[in-house]
């Protein structure tokens, strides 16, 4: 029979959204199945996530060059 293998960095990755989730469960105490707002919002909220990743990266590009 085969072995289930797992990749630790996958691993690893879904215990922080696990935890991120617990977090926003607690803070805004519902899911995102539950949580409700205008599409618009929705869209402009991933929009706001996007951009700030795009600056964390150019930051770390930064941090790699020097």
């Amino acid at each position: 029979m085969n072995e289930i293998k797992t990749d630790p960095l996958v691993e690893k990755i879904a215990k922080r959204m696990l935890a991120r989730s617990n977090a926003g469960v607690i803070k805004y105490g519902n899911t995102m199945r539950t949580a409700e707002k205008p599409l618009v919002e929705w869209i402009n909220d991933t929009q706001e996530e996007l951009i700030d990743a795009v600056v964390y990266l150019e930051k770390v590009k930064e941090k790699i060059s020097q």
